[in-house]
């Protein structure tokens, strides 16, 4: 007799199957129940070793001893023709049916019942401003808008603008927690006690203040509040020239760092100085547009006046690099049509590639030190889709300035078009405690990847409990939920997403409401959206590839690949496919990419029934 066939005999195959069920079971049962009593974590993991370990006895146990109707004897004892080991054997595989029977009722149960549950008040937590279950940090504090006290009340955007860079370059700070501008600047003209925003907030301390702008003079009154008591940590006045803006800038925050008693960086102190013109109204126009592109979200009219500005400071002072990248940033947007910030200039493709290189070639020469040409020049290389050469030039200066997080998004986009998964976890997954720390890094944290559904799902749902108000990370964290198959959650999010969308130009949110109704089923009401939706919009391809319209969505991206636009920017959507579009095949083999196949989309809408339309 075969050593298999032995097996067979003595029950071991029937009762590795049996124990292996039951163990499923057991480990199932408890890792819900027993959090249910708050028991601690090793209690769980204890009951998963003691299955473990008891395996293979449980096997040496069926092999050694026979079941009988007088009790166990060693299999050696029992003649063949007393043995009932096919009863045994039937009544065993009974058991393992019934088992994997209560295994798929309780797995189903879980699923469906109770995980959308547990998931859904986690989010609704989150959703309802909770914040993280720690104690308020004392080197934290929240930039509110400087107040425009100006005569003609004409400066505000001077004020927003001022509070956007003493907020960025705190941001900087890596021992000291900022709360998100869009969650600070909410309070712009409250009457609210600063205690009860520094509450609302989570902070300790609050920075506010006023400007007063003329021709001849600015006024720039701050004052540094700690929160528990309205003390005045510190407080200044500058009364000076316009041309001393940068330098009231750095001392405001060195001040701010001294008086909380945290580090400020040097290099960002270094940073906010060397702005690079010698033009107020230059340099007016360019914060200008750095408030205005700061605040712009998914506004078109917001990112077109910022472009202005930036034109208008480069106009000025020929010489200021930083606004001619900052202009050449308008049109590389422009150029990628799944941008939000693509505004629909109506220029053929070669109109907005030759705008981008009258900028970004200014930029370029005109910088001030050999950092910012290179991060200039790798901008250049990802426009003209050399990206190989472009994570060249990013790794190279990402070398002596690691915390750009502009430029790190950059290189992320990059490892995403040459399908580097392992460069772009490593470098992604890096981030993920400055992530819990600052608001900017949380908004893009959670943005398409290689897919790892249910990470990026939980990463999400932890980064909305710390900042409830950033609409970004709701939108991005939905459709992970989605990937993910946590329909019900997700269905919790856009709740949340509709509560804090922007109210003017928000294309974004049509999209995630067409994701969550077919992910629910609700194929009819996706259908009448398409009919709704301008069919030249990047909306109205998303709707087709959720209807599971293929032809008519590759139809769609074929002919802007006819007019000249670049599709590059759909290779960050992992379903799809571009062997329709030879431009882009003609990129991947040229830059020696193995992309791997499209991937369906879990969430898309159920066919069409048969006969329908």
């Amino acid at each position: 007799m075969s050593f298999i066939a032995e097996l067979k005999r003595r029950n071991v195959i029937r009762m590795a199957g049996l124990y292996l069920v039951g163990a499923w079971l057991v480990t199932q049962v408890a890792a819900t129940v027993l959090p249910l009593f708050g028991a601690p974590a090793w209690m769980a993991r204890s009951v998963v070793a003691i299955l473990g370990i008891g395996f293979l006895p449980a096997l040496v146990f069926a092999w050694v001893f026979e079941l009988t109707p007088a009790g166990l004897k060693r299999d050696a004892e029992v003649p063949a023709e007393a043995s009932i080991a096919p009863q045994t054997a039937r009544r065993m595989e009974r058991m393992i049916l019934l088992l994997f029977a209560v295994a798929l009722a309780f797995f189903a149960f879980d699923k469906f019942v109770l995980a959308p549950k547990r998931e859904a008040a986690s989010v609704a937590t989150a959703l309802q401003g909770a914040k993280v279950a720690t104690a308020i940090t004392d080197k934290s504090i929240a930039v509110l808008p400087f107040v425009d006290m100006s005569q003609g009340r004409d400066q505000e955007w001077f004020g927003d603008g001022l509070a956007e860079e003493i907020l960025n370059a705190l941001a900087r700070t890596p021992d000291l927690q900022v709360s998100a501008r869009t969650s600070s600047f909410r309070y712009k003209g409250s009457t609210l006690a600063v205690p009860q925003i520094a509450r609302e907030l989570g902070v300790a301390h609050v920075l506010e203040g006023s400007i007063r702008s003329t021709p001849q003079r600015i006024r720039v009154t701050a004052q540094l509040i700690r929160a528990a008591d309205g003390f005045h940590l510190w407080s200044q006045t500058y009364d000076r020239d316009p041309a001393d803006v940068i330098a009231i800038q750095e001392d405001l925050a060195r001040s701010i760092a001294t008086a909380m008693e945290t580090s400020m960086d040097p290099k960002a102190l270094a940073d906010m100085a060397a702005v690079g013109t010698r033009s107020v109204e230059a340099y007016q126009a360019y914060i200008r547009g750095l408030a205005l592109e700061q605040a712009a979200g998914y506004d078109r009219d917001s990112v077109n006046q910022a472009y202005q500005h930036f034109e208008k400071a480069r106009t000025l002072d020929p010489g200021f690099a930083a606004a001619h990248a900052a202009a050449a940033r308008f049109w590389q947007e422009q150029k990628a049509l799944t941008s939000v910030k693509e505004v629909g200039t109506g220029l053929p493709f070669d109109s907005v590639a030759k705008n981008y290189r009258e900028r970004i070639d200014q930029a370029i020469r005109l910088a001030a030190t050999p950092a910012a040409r290179t991060k200039a020049a790798a901008s250049a290389a990802a426009f003209a889709d050399e990206w190989r050469k472009a994570i060249r030039l990013y790794r190279e200066y990402l070398a002596s300035h690691p915390g750009d997080l502009a430029a790190i998004n950059d290189l992320l986009a990059l490892y995403i078009q040459v399908s580097d998964r392992p460069a772009f976890d490593a470098l992604k997954q890096s981030l993920w405690p400055l992530a819990r720390k600052r608001p900017d890094v949380a908004e893009w944290f959670v943005r398409s990847s290689f897919r790892d559904a249910g990470r990026d799902a939980d990463q999400g749902l932890e980064l909305m409990r710390i900042w409830p108000d950033l609409y970004a990370l709701h939108y991005q964290s939905h459709r992970e939920l989605l990937w993910a198959g946590r329909v019900q959650v997700a269905a919790e999010v856009l709740a949340g997403m509709q509560r804090i969308a922007p109210k003017d130009n928000n294309r974004t949110l049509e999209v995630a409401m067409a994701r969550q109704v077919c992910a629910e089923g609700r194929r009819a009401e996706v259908e009448r959206m398409l009919q709704d939706t301008d069919p030249d919009s990047i909306q109205y391809w998303h709707l087709l590839e959720l209807l599971g319209e293929q032809q008519a969505a590759s139809a769609f991206l074929q002919r802007l690949e006819q007019k000249g636009s670049s599709l590059v920017g759909f290779l960050h959507y992992p379903q799809f496919d571009p062997r329709p579009y030879p431009s882009l095949m003609r990129l991947l083999a040229r830059e020696q990419v193995d992309r791997p196949p499209p991937v369906p989309l879990p969430f898309a809408c159920p066919p069409a029934a048969k006969g329908a339309g």
